[in-house]
């Protein structure tokens, strides 16, 4: 395997071929792009320590949080230690839309009563659970999806004791639209689920039920933000608690490098942090590394931008792994299709998408052609679109639509749109310029859709009839180019039902805990059921701060 051709000359010259090749047989390759953090650090009875705590928690976000509130509040005598990389706290829970998945709660009962939706009655946790295994085709562990559901209501219920308020529901997922023609819709055909659906087009294989509990709000703020502020002032009533900005840690320290307790942890600048009972790791996943999701998913390319939080480089997967923690479905990585180049989000905003639906364009390649389904975004076919976009070896596409397209879209749209985003043509032939293709083959394209909008059938690529609805031949054209970005990986670190992380034969790792999204084995292929993030991360958040507090402290 050798040093990797990304190291820089120092992390080169401080490698020992013998201590590589020992941490990568451990971490499937993880070492490699994480630059090999911890590989040789382990702890003894003689090692100094410039700062002790009874717990370290590394990471500032969501997860972090809610295990800092845990131990500070069971323990008022324990010091207790976050250490955020970033210069400021939050992660991607702040740029989350701070929903939640949670069965039972009043929020959706009084939502139920209102609406009189039979989707929202008659739920079970057991459904739920069920519910939870299918749409993580079935790769999550059972005992910790388990927990995540039937925990939920009591988690629901906590947040809003500490001040978050949630009202009103949705769908997570619109009713999928059956394809005009089944034999060309290639990506609809490799859907991840063996979905059935209803005359109504709602699943009768996943989601059956709707647990997605929205509209949060925390004093005069909503969404992600509201509720990490409610985390942070929920902690600062603690003064046996602190965070610790700009401080990234690079090393876990362990008794021996595969065995013994965990220890403490090593900052990057150094500093030697004893963590006299556990370290709970909260730091994320690896989304924002695209190096190391390319190794994972090669059709991921590793220049991928990221739409989540920039923090999340999976060092702590990483230094974990080379102490023998386990990794599990490093390939899980969920990905969003149709966002602007120029703009690093999940699908993109009214200003960098200004159509109304998938019925108001076409997709084409770059050299004029079209090359697959246009549709509703949904996680059901990422793995198709992944395949689709190494297939043509294309990490951008484009989008074109006329002026029946934009019918929603205000005027400020429209110019944000023209001003940043994309092209407004009154031509064709403007539309290939700005796409660089011949303008012979858009048009034969334009004219070969528009032919299939009269008959309501695709018989390229089987786009719904539903969304056939207009032709693409009213100038002005909005021409736009779009990509993908990773979001969040559901991989990482294999947890107990205690939350505490397991080495690579199954056995836990004494002091060390995790939660958030640098574990692996809660939500399996997909965090796919609505709220996942803040179920999860309050979930495993309070078992791990539960689970570390109990233990007593180490010499």
């Amino acid at each position: 395997m050798g040093v990797p051709t990304w190291a820089t000359e120092e992390e080169k010259k401080k490698m020992d071929r013998r201590d590589f090749l020992k941490g990568a047989a451990l971490v499937g390759g993880a070492a490699v792009v994480g630059g090999l953090a911890g590989c040789t650090q382990s702890g003894t009875a003689a090692t100094k320590w410039d700062e002790e705590y009874d717990i370290v928690i590394v990471g500032g976000g969501g997860a972090a949080h809610i295990a800092g509130i845990t131990t500070a509040s069971a323990d008022p005598n324990a010091k207790v230690v976050l250490f955020e990389k970033m210069s400021a706290p939050g992660g991607s829970t702040i740029m989350s839309g701070g929903n939640i998945g949670a069965m039972g709660t009043k929020n959706l009962l009084d939502y139920a009563a209102e609406t009189k939706d039979p989707i929202y009655k008659d739920d079970t946790f057991e459904s739920y659970y069920e519910d939870k295994l299918t749409a993580g085709c079935y790769l999550s562990d059972p005992k910790i999806a388990h927990l995540f559901c039937f925990n939920s209501l009591d988690n629901f219920n906590w947040l809003e004791s500490l001040g978050i308020k949630w009202k009103g529901s949705r769908l997570y997922e619109s009713p999928i639209q059956e394809p005009s023609d089944w034999r060309k819709s290639a990506e609809m055909q490799a859907c991840q689920y063996l979905r059935t659906y209803n005359d109504q087009g709602k699943s009768t294989t996943v989601n059956k039920k709707v647990r997605y509990n929205i509209g949060s709000t925390y004093k005069d703020k909503s969404g992600g933000a509201g509720n990490f502020l409610c985390l942070q002032d929920t902690l600062k009533k603690y003064s046996n608690a602190k965070v610790v900005v700009d401080a990234p840690v690079k090393t876990i320290v362990r008794a021996n490098q595969i065995s013994g307790d965990v220890q403490g942890v090593i900052l990057e600048n150094g500093k030697r942090i004893k963590a006299k009972r556990a370290v709970i790791l909260a730091s994320g996943g690896y989304a924002a590394n695209g190096k190391m999701c390319n190794m994972y998913d090669p059709r991921i390319p590793a220049t991928v931008g990221c739409s989540g939080g920039l923090g999340n480089t999976g060092d702590m997967l990483t230094a974990a792994s080379l102490i023998g923690g386990q990794l599990v479905n490093m390939n899980c990585i969920q990905v969003d299709f149709g966002a602007s180049v120029k703009e690093a989000t999940m699908s993109g905003t009214a200003d960098s998408n200004p159509f109304g639906s998938a019925a108001d364009y076409i997709d084409v390649k770059k050299d004029g052609n079209r090359f697959w389904t246009e549709k509703p975004k949904a996680e059901d076919y990422m793995d198709a679109e992944n395949t689709t976009m190494r297939e043509f070896n294309m990490t951008s596409w484009f989008r074109l639509g006329d002026s029946q397209s934009v019918t929603k879209a205000t005027a400020a749209n429209l110019a944000a749109f023209a001003k940043t985003f994309g092209k407004v043509c009154n031509t064709v032939k403007e539309v290939a310029d700005f796409i660089g293709c011949p303008e012979a083959t858009l048009q034969a394209n334009l004219d070969r859709y528009n032919k299939y909008v009269g008959t309501k059938v695709d018989l390229d690529f089987g786009k719904p009839k539903t969304m056939l609805t207009h032709t693409i031949n009213k100038p002005p054209y909005y021409v736009t180019e779009l990509t993908f970005y990773t979001r969040t990986t559901p991989g990482g670190l294999r947890i107990d039902t205690n939350s505490q992380v397991l080495d690579v034969n199954g056995a836990p790792i004494p002091r060390l805990f995790a939660a958030g999204e640098v574990t692996g084995n809660v939500h399996g292929r997909f965090r796919n059921n609505g709220g996942d993030s803040w179920t999860d991360m309050t979930c495993f958040g309070r078992i791990a701060g539960n689970s570390a507090i109990k233990l007593a402290p180490q010499a």
